[in-house]
């Protein structure tokens, strides 16, 4: 009997063909298999007993999405063998780039190891494979590792049918691989004189100096232009983690997992305030490529943040890292992709995405509605992502910052037209914000408008695939509103293609400028006057916008309690009142109220008597208890049970695992983004979900 096979879904980079080749030869089957662009195809010979459990073993091994069976003629082969691969052009699943697998790790430690200390080991399971691609299907010649021809021992396992390497396409060694600028014991050496090293790594530069040593982590703070923000630290074992931080069993698996992201933990001791500021998490992670596990083997902990001025792409080109003066290990292999490293943390038991990039992107995210044409969705302009939606499936690119610089924006729009090539989207129809000065929604005139706050609360509703009546709340800094105001404190009800907003904030007149986004005392006078200019501005309606803005709100509580007056970096003022409530011993009981100046009048007024840590807790669960009470009054209404909570407020912590706590013990089940983040990063999904409403629903 022979069958036609066809899978499609995650084939590309994982190892698909090596293990098609191994389950024929264990099941007695002849035949052939290829990469076709987007599927693999296959053509097989035996026992029909043996097909059904040769195509039941694939399905278990890989995420399939979809595959065919077509009985055809019957063929006579000699043997399974895997053939040169072709270009179908179906839809593409890549693969991400993934952490050094353990059996690598293992031989890279090894001295009697042929492969022992090699910077490149990697085998069909590990390895990189997004920022490596140049085109498909993947084979060697198609990745930057085709100019390194492979020595005689690693064609032989090449093609060696039970060997790891079985057409592992980054598969080199010692003797034919791609080589470093300087040796490891020379960067470690340059480490421990107290030096900053850049080190190339898969997506792109870091800058690495010793966590223990302050006057290096002052340089790369100097080098960055970034004044406070906290680092990331790179870890050797989850028990030297250990040391510094709370480890639980989700965290720990987000850790030591094939995309091995940075995971925001909770702090039990510390590094000099250089490190991480003010801040009580660690951004904490673990190697996930061999020049990481040998540095790391040798010195550790090591502050690792990406090689970048801050609010710039990060770098990726070998001449440019030189403009910052410092020593250098970098290597000879190509990076086609910049990429950063992905940021997740554990909220209510819940994997929240902080940043979606290494180890993660360009894996699609399933949703219920169909794009009847390839869909480009912009995204926002902070954060920027966007993403292509095909069928059922939103591809989200990586993490690239504010589109407002110049070099973020070119890169940006770059790398949209590489994921495009590589994954074969067309450009039929675009989406972007409703801001009409946004970079991003400038790109094509003619692209249909989502306003922000709508695509956060789809955002959540896409990834959940939720059905029928939904109450979202969209809380974040600023979003342009249907009215023209600024938007920031949404509630919408939504009930399929209705989207609703029913609740906001009072609206408040601010000042209309970039300072009133990093100026807390700024953001309270215009709540609370006191400030004569501030006030004339406002009277006379200079330069005004109208605001329901949760996220000033925030700043302007921040700097009511003399906590922080100002955001060196987005969010910092939102952080320090978050910390500040953490330490508090009971919340101060402040009226839920949708009127911020009540709200601000009511802290103000207790200042003289009660703590500031204690107001600023009360200020949380005041929000918290604000969110029930409108989640019961529409529950009540409208009989709605299904809550939403999306935007960047929500990477708070304790309003987040309380809302979520308290909503769940009132009976309402409790969405958040699991996927991608809750902030910027989102909107993309949630403009994918939006435009999509009008077409066709998968069945």
């Amino acid at each position: 009997m022979t069958k036609k096979l066809i899978f499609h879904g995650i084939v590309q980079g994982i190892g698909f063909r090596p293990a098609a080749l191994r389950t024929a030869k264990d099941l007695d089957i002849k035949g052939r298999v290829k990469n076709s662009g987007g599927n693999v195809k296959l053509i097989i010979s035996g026992k029909e007993q043996a097909l059904d459990e040769f195509v039941r073993r694939l399905i278990t091994m890989f995420e399939i999405k979809e595959y065919s069976i077509e009985n055809i003629e019957d063929a006579d082969f000699d043997d399974f063998s895997i053939v040169h691969s072709t270009n179908d052009n179906a839809t593409p699943f890549l693969t991400p780039d993934i952490a050094t697998c353990g059996e690598c790790e293992a031989e890279l430690k090894d001295k009697g190891n042929r492969r022992y200390n090699h910077p490149f080991i990697s085998c069909v399971n590990c390895g990189p494979r997004y920022t490596v691609i140049n085109k498909l299907p993947y084979d060697r010649e198609n990745i930057t590792m085709s100019e390194f021809d492979m020595c005689d021992n690693c064609k032989a396992e090449y093609k060696s049918v039970y060997d790891r390497r079985c057409h592992a396409q980054t598969i080199a060694c010692n003797n034919c691989g791609p080589v470093t600028n300087i040796s490891i014991e020379t960067a470690v050496e340059i480490l421990r004189k107290g030096k900053v090293l850049a080190i190339k790594d898969i997506g792109g530069y870091h800058l690495a100096c010793d966590a223990d040593n302050p006057e290096s982590v002052k340089k790369i703070r100097e080098i960055k232009g970034r004044e406070s923000k906290p680092f990331a630290v790179m870890f050797s074992s989850i028990d030297e983690i250990r040391n510094y931080c709370k480890v639980s069993i989700k965290e720990k698996e987000l850790l030591e997992s094939p995309a091995r992201p940075i995971v925001l933990l909770e702090k039990i001791r510390d590094f000099d305030k250089s490190v991480c500021g003010e801040s009580d998490y660690i951004g904490a992670f673990l190697p996930c490529n061999p020049i990481q596990i040998m540095l790391l083997d040798r010195i550790s902990p090591l502050v690792m943040t990406s090689a970048n001025i801050s609010g710039e792409p990060i770098i990726i080109n070998d001449n440019e890292i030189n403009k910052f003066g410092v020593d250098v290990l970098s290597h000879n292999r190509e990076i086609l992709t910049p990429i950063d490293d992905s940021i997740v943390r554990v909220v209510a038991g819940r994997t929240q995405f902080i940043r979606r990039a290494r180890g993660y992107v360009p894996l699609s995210i399933e949703i219920d509605n169909c794009a009847k044409a390839d869909t480009l969705c912009l995204g926002g302009d902070l954060k920027a992502v966007f993403g292509f939606h095909r069928d059922k499936y939103v591809f989200l690119s990586q993490y690239f910052g504010d589109l407002e610089k110049c070099d973020v924006f070119e890169s940006y729009k770059s790398n949209i037209r590489r994921f495009a090539s590589l994954h074969g989207f067309n450009l039929n129809k675009t989406v972007s914000d409703a801001h009409p000065d946004y970079y991003s929604s400038n790109i094509c005139k003619n692209s249909v408008k989502i306003q922000h706050h709508k695509a956060h609360a789809a955002s959540v509703i896409a990834e959940h695939k939720l059905k029928g009546k939904i109450l979202a709340f969209a809380f974040d800094a600023t979003g342009y509103g249907d009215d023209g105001a600024v938007w920031g404190s949404e509630v919408f009800l939504i009930n399929g293609k209705s989207f609703k907003r029913v609740e906001h904030l009072k609206y408040t007149k601010m000042l209309a400028s970039d300072e009133i986004s990093k100026n807390g005392r700024l953001a309270l006078e215009c709540y609370l006057g006191g400030n004569k200019l501030v006030d004339r501005a406002l009277e006379n309606n200079i330069n005004t916008v109208l605001s329901s803005s949760m996220g000033r709100l925030f700043d302007a509580v921040c700097s009511l309690l003399d906590i922080k007056h100002y955001n060196s970096y987005e969010g910092e003022c939102a952080c320090a009142l978050e910390s500040a409530a953490k330490k508090a011993d009971k919340a101060y009981n402040l009226t839920p109220s949708l009127d911020p100046v009540i709200i601000l009048k009511q802290i103000k007024n207790a200042l003289n008597t009660v703590k500031k840590e204690e107001l600023a807790l009360g200020f949380h669960m005041m929000l918290c208890n604000l969110i029930c009470a409108l989640a019961e009054k529409y529950k009540k209404e409208q009989c709605v049970n299904q809550i939403v909570l999306s935007g960047g407020v929500f990477n708070n912590r304790i309003l987040t695992s309380f809302a979520i706590l308290t909503l769940e013990e009132k009976g309402f089940s409790v969405y958040i983004n699991e996927k991608v983040p809750c902030g910027d990063g989102g909107i993309a999904l949630g403009q994918a979900y939006l435009a999509s409403l009008e077409d066709r629903q998968c069945v």
